[in-house]
């Protein structure tokens, strides 16, 4: 892929948004440090160090706060009691929004800690709004939340899903602490640093965000540690003169993992940049010959592994030469000037935070449950708009290769196909066609695929043996006498079923014994099969159940 003009400024628009292109300046960044007006405090403001506020959606204002069984209703009441430095305003479970009595943006006074439960990145304490802040250096924006310096959030889920809508900002604070929450279903960004900023942002989750998970502008410096960024627009932007560290974060199932612009100098150790739509990582040009980009030295090797992303694993545009000293990459997937030193030993991808994905109707005692959650949290699967997930729901043969398309990426080793029963405008015909090219599917004729047929168990196992390249290395009758309906099994499909058997791949739901190859598969079963073949091509942690068919 190559990088015209106009595409650069497509991709510049999108991350930092068309009325955000301004210029930054030493004058626009001091606006922003004006001291605080000194506030006369009542026999209810809290002035003194240490001191712990609380707060519930079930509480009331008229409360003290003083504790758990006195709380406020709103952060916004406990703001008004101006906590000072070292105080802590701890969150209980549940919604926080204008109808509770929050008033947006909010803003986290220095060195004042806003608390929730940070040992499951704040599930159940969920944050929604937002309101009108005039930045000094990007203009009148839609924020949910604004840090001053020193402060600290940690253990809530943040969202503001108004039309541009971002959840923290933080402009021109020093040593702010931005630990275990989860950024989730902003409009556009989940954080967003500018200004002379330093930031901590360590172990967060990032996940569907309209444009960026994280971006990182202006002068802003600090730790982007251990995070996760996951099935969002880019999940990193960096441009202007940002220098932040990138390390130890998994960058994956994003439209594109990074992009990086401008006269930016960020570094980038121990990531996970997999499974991006597009690229993992863009360096885009700037007029002044940047972004210096460091990816590795041969003091600090960079220890970045590229895996898996559909376009290129590092696509470089800017025009000056990229040296990556260390990484994981294949040097046929990466674009531009870029000087590749492989690491010389097997690199580990980094522990991060999982995005916690449930569905009402896969209790956590169902018997599909981790296989389904595992290709949730990756992206490969998806519920319905209801909440649901419908295990036992039938699956389409246009469905099946939509989720090959997610799963599998694999070279083509046939060219296209004409499937008259597959008209150009159809919703799958690209995942059709993937499917096909790569060896996973074929047609039922030259000119047919029956793409609304449900597919049956064993046209999985022989779609998935056959895409994969695996043969029995055992006699084919000898191991398919491990199920007491061998007899069922087609000709077709003896020596896939063997090969699949062989790896692993069978799953049998209740009765291991019982394969019953030609009935419909479900979106359970699939889910199943899938995860198990991603773990026989390395590409997941294999996951025990007493339904795998060990051979």
């Amino acid at each position: 892929m190559s990088f015209s003009r106009t595409s650069l400024r497509l991709a510049f628009l999108f991350t930092f948004g068309l009325s955000q292109i301004v210029t930054l300046s030493e004058s626009a960044i001091s606006q922003n440090s004006k001291p605080a007006s000194p506030t006369s405090l009542n026999t209810l403001q809290i002035a003194q160090a240490n001191t712990v506020i609380f707060v519930s959606p079930n509480g009331s204002d008229t409360n003290l706060g003083i504790s758990a069984d006195q709380p406020l209703q709103s952060i916004t009441a406990a703001l008004k009691k101006s906590p000072q430095n070292g105080a802590i305003i701890q969150l209980a479970s549940g919604t926080y929004s204008a109808a509770t009595g929050e008033q947006f943006p909010l803003t986290i006074p220095a060195g004042v800690t806003l608390r929730g439960n940070p040992t499951n990145q704040g599930q159940e304490i969920i944050i929604s709004g937002g309101g009108s802040f005039v930045s000094p250096t990007f203009a009148r924006q839609n924020i949910a939340m604004l840090t001053e310096s020193g402060a600290r959030i940690e253990g809530i889920t943040l969202t503001n899903k108004n039309t541009r809508g971002y959840a923290l900002w933080v402009e021109s604070a020093q040593n702010v602490t931005i630990a275990n929450n989860t950024f989730v279903n902003s409009d556009h960004d989940g954080v967003f640093l500018t200004g002379v900023t330093s930031a901590n942002v360590t172990r967060n989750i990032f996940t569907k965000n309209g444009a960026n998970g994280l971006s990182a502008v202006g002068m802003s410096t600090g730790q982007i540690q251990s995070n996760t960024f996951d099935n969002t627009g880019f999940g990193l932007a960096i441009g202007q003169k940002s220098q932040v560290s990138v390390i130890s974060n998994r960058i994956i199932n994003n439209r594109g993992g990074i992009i990086v612009s401008n006269l930016s100098t960020p570094s980038f150790r121990n990531n996970l940049i997999a499974n991006n739509q597009e690229n993992g990582l863009v360096i885009l040009k700037d007029r002044n010959g940047q972004p210096t980009v460091d990816l590795g030295t041969t003091v600090s090797p960079g220890q970045n592994i590229f895996q898996n992303n559909k376009q290129t694993d590092i696509n470089n545009a800017s025009g000056v030469t990229v040296i990556a000293i260390g990484n994981e990459a294949d040097p046929k997937r990466v674009q531009g000037l870029v000087e590749i030193v492989q690491s010389t030993s097997p690199l580990t991808p980094p522990s991060t935070p999982t995005p916690q994905i449930s569905f009402k109707d896969v209790p956590s005692n169902y018997w599909a449950e981790t296989f389904i959650q595992e290709l949730a949290t990756r992206n490969i699967i998806k519920g319905f708009p209801d909440g649901s997930f419908r295990p036992n729901a039938p699956v389409t043969r246009a469905q099946f290769a939509a989720l090959l398309s997610q799963a599998m990426n694999k070279a083509p080793v046939r060219s296209n196909a004409t499937f008259t029963d597959v008209a150009s405008n159809f919703w799958a015909t690209t995942a059709i066609q993937k499917a096909y090219t790569t060896g996973f599917m074929s047609g039922y004729s030259a000119t047919t695929f029956r793409p609304n047929e449900n597919i049956s168990r064993v046209q999985i196992l022989v779609s998935l043996a056959n895409g994969l390249g695996y043969t029995p290395t055992k006699p084919t009758e000898s191991t398919l006498q491990t199920y007491a309906d061998a007899a069922t099994i087609p000709a077709y499909a003896r020596n896939s079923v063997a090969a699949a058997t062989e790896n692993r791949m069978v799953v049998n739901y209740p009765n291991l014994k019982l394969l019953n190859p030609n009935q419909p598969s479900t979106r359970a079963e699939v889910a199943a099969f899938i995860y198990q073949a991603l773990v026989r091509s390395g590409q997941i942690q294999p996951t025990p159940s007493p339904y795998i068919v060990n051979q």
